[in-house]
């Protein structure tokens, strides 16, 4: 059944062995279109030599014709799968519905194969070609094995041109990937155009499945070598497929290998983004975080440019990609547009210093107001105190009403303008030795005629008759007489105690009434900037609201503490905790980090047992 020799065929069988194997890595390594036709291709070439390499070892003329028959279903669909091949490798979008087209003719000449018997317009004579080693089959080909022969060589020259122009339109690695195959497809060309020729030297063989094994090897090498199945798929369908942002591939020399839809915008000169130029052509403005991404394996830029003449910011994030082993395959450049977020932030730093000018025009202006109406003011409150003396009977009454309201009006322009300096940052302080037992008790003389009048009992426990502490006395002074005020103007009976005492190395001034006390959640707010609608949740007015927040900014800028507990109906306590040490300013709480953060904002303990 089988010639005597088989020399000749193992050449075939081995391309088929080959090109077999070549499959084998391409099916593990595959990841798109492209990958997919070459292992067709690869199935194909050797299922064409195998059955070339078959139809020369077996005697029976009859069975040889009938292998060579059957070896058409792998050629007939060749040369579309190279066209598409060389197509999907340079990016040429073909519709699924224009691939179905391609396939018509190897249909066609299928069925005239199998049906060649009743009109021979394929082949239309086959006898036997004897030969020293082998037997072989001369035919004589009808009409539409040449029409067949026609559209194969013009699919595989299509293929040929496409690797042509991405060897010219391409540099770098690119471009050697393209003269890669290039070279490849040549091969089967020239093996085929020499059998049809009908040179002798080639023993009237058709030697193209074996070039074509060949041609794989060239493919091998461009796929593994220069990694078209590895970096370029990958990239494409987990990066580059699915963001929004510009990203562009490149080898480790900086050639573009793939790019991104969302990168035309980020173009400055208008020249495309094509893969093969060097990324410094069409980005310059990246070379100083290309340079760095060399000894660095991430890269972090934000840029101000100019695209289509609109000013843009752009962050530009270089990663290189390395493979299992480590090494250096290639780089990802991704280009995101935060102008909308940077635009946002220039109108928040803008916003802001403008905020700080009217801060500071509000302070100025109601430092200048002060001294304007303090002085009127000093005027009215000294002839208060003139007509007190020379006046009897209900007018005294009146004169008395005038005095406490501009005392009251005096007070309430000293907390605005400490408010003002508090939330600037402008509070001067006199730091000085002083006895802040004598001040306080100072401060209580001017509350106690008021508590008489209203039938509040003073009560004082004071351990010691001097501690000194070194402080603005102005300040602790002024605190002190806002919560005085506070305990007198809101104890209707009872009493108000002041107990002063060192405890744990610190000053402690406990300042207890039973009057009416106020919403606990006043405690927490403390520190929050004055909302007027709000003190009536608490049970205070606008006045005594203020008070309190002037006197815990006070004892802050003091390097001391207020803190402050109370329950409604039952009373209020306010305990101020001044250190030992010198305290010139709390180092933790800056007053403008207070005006602007709420991270310095310290919330008072609301612990109601400190004695």
């Amino acid at each position: 059944m089988f010639d005597v020799s088989v020399t000749i065929a193992w050449a075939f069988f081995g391309s088929s062995i080959l090109a077999f194997e070549l499959a084998m890595h391409a099916w593990a390594k595959r990841r798109n279109a492209y990958s997919n036709a070459f292992f067709t291709l690869m199935i194909l070439a050797g299922g064409w030599s195998l059955f070339s390499g078959m139809h020369l070892i077996v005697e029976d003329f009859e069975l040889k014709v009938l292998i060579a028959n059957i070896k058409f279903v792998f050629i007939a669909p060749f040369p579309v799968i190279w066209a598409l091949m060389a197509a999907w490798y340079a990016d040429i979008d073909i519709s699924r519905r224009t691939v179905k087209w391609l396939f018509v003719m190897p249909a066609i000449m299928l069925v005239l194969i199998a049906t060649n018997s009743w009109h021979g317009a394929v082949f239309a004579a086959s006898e036997p070609f004897v030969q020293d080693a082998f037997t072989t089959i001369a035919r004589e080909y009808g009409f539409w094995f040449w029409t067949n022969m026609a559209y194969s060589y013009f699919m595989v020259m299509a293929g040929f041109f496409i690797f042509l122009r991405q060897v010219i339109r391409t540099r770098g690695h690119v471009q050697i990937q393209a003269i890669i195959m290039m070279v490849g497809s040549v091969l089967p060309l020239v093996s085929n155009i020499f059998y049809f020729m009908g040179l002798g030297a080639f023993l009237y063989l058709d030697w193209t499945p074996v070039s074509f094994a060949a041609s794989g090897l060239f493919f091998y090498v461009g796929m593994f070598r220069y990694r078209m199945l590895d970096l370029m798929p990958i990239a494409r369908e987990q990066i580059i497929s699915s963001m929004a942002d510009g990203v562009v591939i490149t080898d480790p020399e900086g050639h573009i290998l793939e790019v991104n839809k969302a990168t035309k915008h980020m173009l400055e000169n208008g020249v495309a983004a094509s893969p093969g130029l060097h990324v410094f052509d069409i980005f310059p403005f990246i070379r100083p975080a290309w340079e760095v991404s060399a000894e660095q394996a991430s890269v972090h830029r934000e840029l101000e440019r100019y695209f289509n003449g609109q000013r843009r910011w752009v962050v530009v994030h270089i990663q290189q990609v390395l493979n299992e082993n480590g090494i250096l395959q290639g780089k990802m450049i991704l280009f995101r547009d935060v102008t909308e977020q940077k635009e946002a932030e220039i109108h928040l730093i803008e916003s802001r210093k403008r905020i700080q000018e009217l801060s500071a025009l509000k302070s100025a202006f109601l430092s200048n107001m002060s001294h304007d109406v303090r002085t009127p003011l000093s005027g009215i409150i000294g002839l208060a105190d003139v007509l007190q003396e020379e006046t009897e009977g209900d007018q005294l009454e009146l004169v008395g009403m005038i005095r406490a309201s501009g005392d009251r009006l005096l007070k309430l322009l000293n907390s605005i303008l400490s408010v003002s300096h508090l939330s600037s940052g402008t509070l001067d302080q006199n730091i000085e030795p002083t006895n802040v037992v004598a001040l306080a008790r100072d401060v209580l003389v001017q509350y106690e005629r008021e508590a008489h009048e209203k039938g509040i009992r003073i009560q004082e426990r004071i351990t010691e008759e001097s501690i000194v502490r070194n402080v603005d006395p102005a300040h602790i002074e002024h605190a002190l007489s806002h919560i005085f005020d506070h305990a007198v103007r809101y104890t209707d009976s009872g009493s108000i105690s002041m107990d002063i005492r060192e405890k744990d190395a610190e000053l402690m001034i406990r300042i207890s009434d039973t009057g009416r006390g106020f919403d606990p959640a006043f405690v927490s707010s403390i520190n929050e900037p004055i909302d007027t609608l709000s003190l009536a949740e608490f049970g205070l007015d606008k006045g005594s609201g203020l008070g309190l927040r002037v006197a815990n900014g006070l004892i802050q800028e003091s390097g001391g503490r207020l803190l402050i507990s109370s329950e409604p109906g039952i009373g209020s306590g306010f305990t101020i905790m001044l250190p030992k040490k010198e305290a010139s300013s709390n180092p933790d709480r800056s007053p403008q980090m207070r005006a602007v953060d709420p991270v310095y904002q310290e919330i008072p303990d609301s612990r109601t047992d400190l004695h």
